[in-house]
Parts: structure tokens; sequence; C-alpha cells
């Protein structure tokens, strides 16, 4: 079986590539036909790559869909390729679906399932992809699927329940700013011509209103150039190591921020460390392989450590002492289970611990985000309306007798 690479028209004249496996040429081009396309070009692909307009990465809701199909499929006892079909066939989204493809015609060439999640740019993080390769290694592939998938469907929970939060508030921040951007710019500029012509000073809040109205004017276009650099340039820099490591020690040194990613690292640690031990690899083995789901450069230098330290001859539970984000309630856990012969489980219930921990932790977040910025935008609000009303009370005050 080969994999080839295809340029074919619909019947009303739309473009589409794709991938797909077959023996040869012809049998790629009656599928096509079979699917009312029209084939321009078959070529074959041996590194199993897509045409450069179809490489789309999948997003996190696609990759939590593809990571549950998987891990249900292989769990039933599919082989990685016939697991890879079915969810080829199963896809409704066309971007799953170019996933798949491309990604079952690596694993038919003999790439392993990481390898070739990571080759056919699926976007999965670099941890998920270092877990399915535990998974591989342990023989031990659908536990690990669908620890993933569970992993990816709590983030886009998480994800959902914050979104939910945001929108009632940015609902009135755009009406309020609206409502406030029109009494700024009509109606306090009318009270400032009053207050000029008969010689009165502005109150200072007003004052202050009027010269951040006009600042805003005079630049908006520097403001917004700003705005869209940041957007666009952030993410860019943070490709770069040296900057990357710098932003993940200035998030750990945050109050809020940092408790999360340390609870984050931890969970994924112990979860892979508590995989591979229970498959009944050597501990030195679950250490290096949990290093790898380690996305901070500064907590695999740590990971790095325990592994030497286990390898001196130390305990796991004083091995993992030597990091700043396993928590003392995680290694006593561990410890219990070293003295009990049961390191595998009570990893395991150290993890579950934390990630229940963190759950309930971004829960409260989010549940405290819709009041904070609701104060936030009474907050502007009051502002706005003390900068034009004060004025009017002020001549009110002069004209009365």
């Amino acid at each position: 079986m080969k994999s080839f690479t295809w340029r074919a028209y619909t019947g009303d004249g739309k473009l589409k590539t794709g991938l797909d496996i077959a023996s040869d040429r012809s049998e790629v081009s009656s599928k096509l036909k079979a699917e009312g396309l029209f084939p321009e070009t078959i070529d074959e692909d041996v590194k199993g790559r897509l045409p450069r307009g179809r490489r789309k990465r999948l997003d996190g809701d696609m990759q939590a869909v593809l990571a549950r199909q998987l891990a249900v499929l292989i769990e039933s006892g599919l082989p990685v390729d016939e697991a890879l079909s079915v969810a080829q066939s199963a896809s409704g989204t066309g971007a799953i679906d170019v996933a798949v493809r491309q990604t079952r015609a690596l694993v038919r060439e003999g790439a392993p399932l990481s390898e070739a999640l990571e080759q056919a740019q699926t976007g999965f993080p670099s941890y998920v992809i270092s877990a399915i390769r535990v998974g591989e290694a342990s023989r031990d592939l659908a536990a690990v699927l669908d620890t993933v998938a569970s992993h990816l469907e709590t983030k886009r929970a998480d994800r959902a329940v914050l979104a939910t939060a945001l929108i009632y508030p940015a609902f009135v921040a755009i009406f309020a700013f609206f409502v406030c951007g029109i009494l700024m710019v009509t109606v306090a500029p009318q009270l400032a011509a009053m207050f000029e012509a008969t010689n009165r000073p502005l109150p200072g809040i007003t004052r202050f209103m009027l010269g951040a109205t006009e600042w805003i004017a005079r630049n908006y276009v520097v403001l917004l150039s700003g705005l869209l650099g940041l957007i666009v340039g952030i993410p860019l820099l943070l490709r770069h190591s040296p900057i990357r490591d710098r932003w993940h020690r200035a998030l750990l040194t945050l109050p809020i921020v940092g408790s999360l990613l340390r609870q984050d690292a931890a969970a994924r640690y112990l979860r892979t460390l508590a995989l591979v031990i229970g498959s009944r690899q050597p501990v030195i083995e679950g250490a290096r392989y949990a290093t790898d789901v380690l996305a901070i450069r500064d907590f695999r230098m740590e990971s790095e450590r325990v592994t030497q330290a286990i390898e001196s001859g130390s305990r796991l539970s004083a091995a993992l002492a030597l990091t700043s984000f396993v928590p003392p309630i995680a290694l006593q856990l561990v410890e219990a289970g070293e003295k009990s012969a049961r390191v595998a489980q009570m990893t395991e219930r150290a993890a579950l611990m934390i990630e229940t921990g963190l759950a309930n932790d971004r829960k409260r977040i989010a549940t405290l985000i819709d009041p904070m910025l609701m104060l936030l935008i009474g907050a502007f609000v009051l502002t706005i309306v003390l900068s034009v009303l004060l004025p009017i009370f002020d001549i009110q005050g002069a004209i009365q007798p």
C-alpha cells in the first residue's frame, strides 16, 4: 500500500485536494470517481505529506474528539491502522479527515502513532505526543489515549466555562463603552465649552477624561497597531526558547497563575509516572518518560535531577522531593506506596488528587471572573458618568442664588 496526494474537481467546479492510501493510482482514481470527483493529478507521496494548502492543524476541540475516538477504538481491540481507518470514516469535520488520512499514511509506512501524529502536524502539544510514546513503550496505548482524551476534554470544558463566564460581561462592556464614548464625544465637549465661556474651571475628573479622550483620538492608529502587534508578536516570540523560558518564570511568580501551572505539571508528571510503573516498567524509565511531558524548562531540569537521583539509588519519594512542583501531600502518598509495594496505585491516586484540586481551582476562578469584571466595568461607567454629571451640578449651583 502506498500514499497518494491528489487534486480533483467536484461537479460544480470546486477544487479539492487530499491524501489517500491505495495500491496504485488507478485505485485512487476509482475511489475519487465513486465519490463524484474528477481527478486532475494523482501523485505518489512516500512521505505521507499533504499539499500545503491543506495543512491545517486541529484546534483543541478537534484534538479531544480525535483522541477519544482513538482511545475507544484501540480499547476495543482494533490495531492502530484500523482504528485510524474507522476514525477517518466517522469524522464529520474536514480538518479531522485530513489529519487522520495523513497520520494513517505514515502509520502504514511503519511510523509509530506518536511519530505519525507529530509529523502529520495535527497540532497536539509535545507533552501529549510524549504521553502517547509512553503508551507505545509500555504496551498500554489504550489507557494512555484514554488519559490524554480525558485531559483534552477537561481543558475543553475549562475553556467553555471561562468563555461562558466572559460572555455576559463582554456584552455589558461593549454596550457601556459605546454609550460612554458617545457621552465623552458629544456631551462632555459642550460642557467644556460652557465652562470656558464662563471662565469656570472644570472638575478634575472631567479634565482627565477629556484629556484621555483627546489622546486616544490622536493616537488610535498607533494604539490599534500596537494591539495587533502584541496579538501577532507574542506567539511568535514565545517560539524562541530563551524568551519562552523567561515568560514561564514570570508566570510562575504570579500568585494564582503560578499555582495552576505547578498543579498542571505535577498532575501530568505523576500521571505519566503511574502509567509507566503500572505497566511493569522500571521506575527509572518512568522518570525519563515523565520528563518529556513537562512543557516548562525549569520543571524539566528538576525532573532530570529526579532521574539522576533515582539512578544513584534514591527512593522515588525522596527524589521527587527535589522538585518544586510536586506538592508535599503527593510525596506522602508516593512514600506510602513504597512502603506498601503499591507505588503505581498510590502515584496514580496522587495524580488524581492533584487533578481534582486543579479542576476545582479553575471552576472557582471562572466563578469569580464574572463579578470581578462587572465591578471593573461598573467603576469605569461610574467614572464616565461623574465626569459628565459633576460639571452639570457645578453649573446648576452657580445659577441658583
